[in-house]
């Protein structure tokens, strides 16, 4: 399904929360990654495969794959 097909739609504020749970041997969640440089920020990764990341400004709306 393409996203034209999805009707009206509205960009709006939403809250998450860092999470993580372990099934079959693998992390799923949106798992915070610890800085690791000096003046590195926290990037909440969505495990498994970190195939999205997200970092400050946090209300940007911007997001890294």
């Amino acid at each position: 399904m393409k996203c034209r097909n999805w009707g009206h739609s509205i960009f709006a504020r939403f809250v998450v929360q860092s999470f993580a749970i372990e099934r079959f041997g693998t992390t799923f969640g949106l798992v915070p990654r610890a800085p690791e440089e000096e003046d590195d920020g926290w990037w909440p990764e969505l495990q498994p495969r970190n195939c999205m990341a997200f970092h400050e400004p946090w209300d940007s709306g911007e997001y890294d794959t």
